[in-house]
């Protein structure tokens, strides 16, 4: 009996990941990036911290297929250690992503996807003046573009665990342009189409 009921409830967790990414299935997530944090010694007693929050919505505009947007947060402060006072630097980044995603199409609680992103941010910088003491701030904005592979398990018929792994790349805009590897982890909530048809 207790095998009939998981396999009964491992097929209704497979046919539910099939259904929340079905046309007219909305999507909400929520992803932390770029954490990093050092401070001691071996730093030269400089500290750093770094941050960022990647809220994201979209809609699938056919089966497997998602197109939404991601509205990227950062921070991070630097704070040299061979200086008394207040001589932190503080980065605030900000932003909108729109992204196109597709995932491999299955029956399993397994998902993973194809993504790519494009989009445009903007990044005020709150620096000392080491002459006198003051701190400046300046405003840039910039474009970014990449691509990432990803992965979803569904714990419950509208909720997902979420990892990403990809490339991003800037225009150039602040200086050289630069690439990194931008690692992600969060959470999704799949809303399904009022209109589907109930699973059986």
């Amino acid at each position: 009996m207790k095998k009939i009921l998981l396999a009964g409830l491992s097929c209704a967790l497979a046919a539910t990941a099939t259904a929340q990414t079905e046309k007219g299935a909305r999507f909400i997530g929520a992803n932390l990036g770029e954490l990093s944090y050092s401070k001691g010694k071996k730093n030269y007693g400089n500290s750093s911290f770094t941050i960022a929050l990647y809220p994201s919505a979209g809609v699938f505009v056919a089966d497997n297929f998602l197109l939404g947007a991601t509205l990227p947060l950062g921070y991070s402060s630097y704070k040299p250690g061979n200086l008394s006072g207040n001589y932190s630097t503080r980065v605030l980044t900000y932003g909108i992503s729109p992204f196109a995603r597709y995932y491999i199409p299955g029956t399993s609680p397994h998902r993973f996807f194809g993504q790519l992103n494009a989009g445009i941010m903007g990044q005020t910088v709150w620096a000392p003046n080491y002459y006198d003491g003051s701190r400046d701030n300046t405003t840039n904005s910039y474009l970014t573009y990449g691509a990432a592979v990803g992965y979803n398990y569904f714990l419950t018929p509208g909720a997902a665990l979420e990892v990403s792994a990809g490339y991003s790349r800037n225009d150039g805009n602040l200086g050289p342009a630069a690439g990194a590897l931008d690692v992600r982890a969060g959470f999704s909530i799949f809303l399904p189409y009022k209109g589907a048809k109930a699973v059986e």
